[in-house]
């Protein structure tokens, strides 16, 4: 069940004296969670990649009915390890948040606001292209990887379209793949979740 605290009652579950080891675990996993990050992504861009490439290549080359099943189960893997990649992204950034807030409440007694402080030379313009711009790049991968998501499905959708009405009469494959494909995806959205209700606080001024 998520519980409300306010800053002190959140500080008060610390020692004083070990407030400051709190603070360098915090930073720590904070920038452990970051590489995770980047790591994953790196994973799910080759994958993607990789698919894509083995997609129209299939295409190109496909001319019997079986490498036409084999390009529609590219796709749907495609899609499915875009949609888990878009997941991710939001998970990772969710977790990678939660630590930052405990940064934020932990660091201000014991070095001051820090973290929590930008420090900018100038206003940022957003149509200065040859100059810097508080872009967010987890906020960029999540929609890079919604737009590939989309892409993917613009693509099935295209088998569907080429080839309805006889996509049911001539491949009962690509209805059974299809029927997978959105199993997958429903148990990714609901069972992919963090189970962190009898964990979670939320801070109250």
């Amino acid at each position: 069940m998520t519980r409300a605290l306010t800053k002190q009652e959140y500080l008060n579950k610390f020692e004083p004296s070990k407030r400051r080891d709190a603070l360098n675990e915090a930073l720590e996993i904070r920038k452990f969670e970051i590489g995770l990050y980047w790591q994953r992504a790196t994973y799910f861009w080759a994958f993607i990649a990789a698919a894509f490439g083995g997609y129209f290549v299939i295409q190109d080359t496909s001319k019997s009915p079986s490498e036409t099943n084999l390009s529609y189960v590219v796709l749907c893997l495609g899609f499915i390890f875009s949609l888990g990649w878009y997941f991710v992204n939001r998970g990772s950034k969710a977790w990678q948040q939660n630590w930052e807030h405990h940064v934020d409440l932990l660091e201000e007694e014991k070095i001051g606001p820090l973290y929590k402080t930008v420090l900018a030379d100038g206003k940022y313009k957003a149509l200065h292209f040859w100059d810097a711009y508080p872009f967010s790049p987890s906020k960029i991968n999540q929609l890079l990887s919604l737009f590939v998501c989309a892409v993917w499905l613009v693509l099935i959708g295209n088998v569907w379209l080429r080839d309805w009405p006889n996509v049911f009469v001539q491949s009962v494959f690509v209805y059974v793949m299809s029927v997978l494909t959105y199993i997958a995806s429903v148990i990714l959205c609901w069972s992919g979740r963090s189970d962190i209700e009898d964990r979670q606080y939320i801070l109250r001024p």
